[in-house]
């Protein structure tokens, strides 16, 4: 008999109750698929039928794609009383959703021994990759990077992920479309020409839709019968800690939407993860999809873990996840405040102390996208921090969003040296010029930059 469970197995067991042949059922009623969980072994035909009084439309995750496994998808509406079958053939956990709300999600687990070989994960240094400056964009460009995969492909390969996810979420809105749905296309491109470092390389735009596609595209590439040995080695072990994290940092993103926006069950794939620092920087990209991509509901990506409590849903995770939280916290408290820096100051200082650090340091990344270019205003808005110390750390992620790639140099720089006391100068110019060893290109790119740190302030650059 199918299996209904409330927690997740993260290991594929060799057999299963299940008898083989005959079709199992997964019932739709009421807005649920029943059981939402179902085991079987590989090649059992499941029918899904539709027990309810609207349609349904089951469909492989992740939405609105459908290409973790494309050809569980009904392609249409399967009307009340009528069924749709589908065998899965693969062993793997398979989530899907309802197309038609996608809030409505189950799991099929198809158990056996793997049919195809793991593909070994294509590891490349982002430092070995060099692309063009975009530059300007024609109008014409713009609109066929929303209609053109071949030219969208080529312009992944000629500007990287990271530009090409920028100038469809700068254009979506002239064009008339949600960039999501195409920044998930161009990270299946990112993923099939860089592998699994297109987690690394994407931007955050598009409601992480860059994110999501290149971990459509890693799951169609390796399966999911191998989850804990494959989350492990999915980043390799070649790059700096930098690149680390955010290849790491992509990956929970992809979780979190791939588990339909259940943060347990996400943070759970986190965990298996061998380094604390992995499941730390996994963790945080799990927090910030929560943010940004629950958010997204005409997407069809929902979360039930928010609401207008400004600490939720850190007030209800397990000690071990609380710091990683409020890592992205902030931007969720600026979204409950209207926008207001004090308040969101005054929320922070009401987190549990061993979060302080991190949530001001959040706020920092959220003042640093607002005043891009203004360290003035910057520096204003952190002054909202009442106690030094956190006053410091938000100055720290204020100053840390503006120096992503070798292009945010001048403005790193700049903050610094817009700051006053000793203190704040020193923790400023140490942090960039840490940054700084991770993402120039060589060591003359780097001593130049140290020959602009301030004297006095030089100490990281061995100068």
């Amino acid at each position: 008999m199918p299996v209904q469970a409330s927690g997740e197995s993260l290991e594929l067991s060799s057999t299963s109750d299940a008898p083989p042949g005959g079709a199992l059922t997964i019932a739709y009623r009421a807005g649920s698929f029943l059981p939402k969980r179902l085991e079987a072994p590989a090649g059992q035909t499941v029918t899904f039928v539709n027990e309810s009084d609207a349609p349904m439309w089951p469909a492989s995750n992740i939405h609105p794609t459908h290409e973790i496994l494309p050809g569980f998808d009904a392609k249409s509406p399967i009307e009340p009383g009528e069924s749709w079958t589908f065998v899965f053939e693969e062993v793997g956990f398979w989530r899907y959703h309802n197309h038609l709300s996608p809030s409505e999600s189950g799991i099929v687990v198809a158990t056996g021994e793997p049919r195809t070989a793991r593909a070994e994960p294509l590891l490349i240094d982002p430092r070995e990759l060099t692309f063009e400056d975009v530059g300007a964009a024609s109008a014409q460009d713009v609109i066929d990077l929303f209609r053109d995969d071949t030219l969208l492909n080529a312009f992944v390969k000629r500007y990287g992920p990271a530009a090409t996810v920028r100038i469809l979420s700068e254009n979506a809105h002239s064009v008339g479309v949600d960039c999501h749905q195409r920044a998930h296309v161009m990270g299946r491109l990112a993923y099939e020409q860089f592998g699994a470092i297109a987690f690394s390389l994407s931007g955050h735009e598009c409601h992480s839709g860059g994110y999501h596609g290149a971990t459509e595209a890693f799951f169609r590439d390796r399966g999911t019968s191998h989850l804990q040995s494959d989350i492990g080695v999915v980043c390799g072990a070649g790059l700096n800690d930098f690149f680390r994290h955010q290849c790491v940092h992509g990956i929970g993103h992809g979780l979190m939407a791939w588990t339909s926006y259940e943060i347990f069950d996400a943070l759970e794939l986190c965990d298996l993860l061998g380094a604390v620092s992995d499941q730390q920087s996994c963790f945080s990209g799990v927090f910030m999809e929560n943010v940004g991509g629950g958010l997204s509901g005409s997407m069809g990506h929902f979360s039930e873990f928010l609401s207008d409590d400004p600490h939720f849903p850190c007030n209800i995770l397990d000690d071990r996840y609380v710091v990683p939280c409020y890592f992205f916290q902030s931007s969720r408290m600026i979204q409950v405040f209207g926008g207001d820096f004090e308040r969101l100051a005054a929320a922070c200082a009401e987190a549990p102390a061993v979060a302080h650090a991190v949530c001001f340091g959040s706020m920092g990344r959220d003042v640093g996208g607002v005043t891009r270019g203004d360290p003035e205003r910057a520096i204003r808005l952190c002054s909202h921090a009442e106690d030094p110390a956190n006053r410091l750390d938000c100055l720290d992620g204020a100053v840390q969003d503006s120096f992503w790639d070798p292009a945010g140099a001048d403005n790193a720089l700049g903050f610094c040296q817009t700051l006053e006391g000793d203190e704040e100068k020193r923790r400023c110019y140490s942090t960039i010029v840490e940054r700084a060893g991770f993402v120039l290109d060589d060591t003359l790119a780097l001593e130049g930059f140290c020959g602009r740190v301030e004297a006095g302030y030089r100490d990281g650059c061995g100068l």
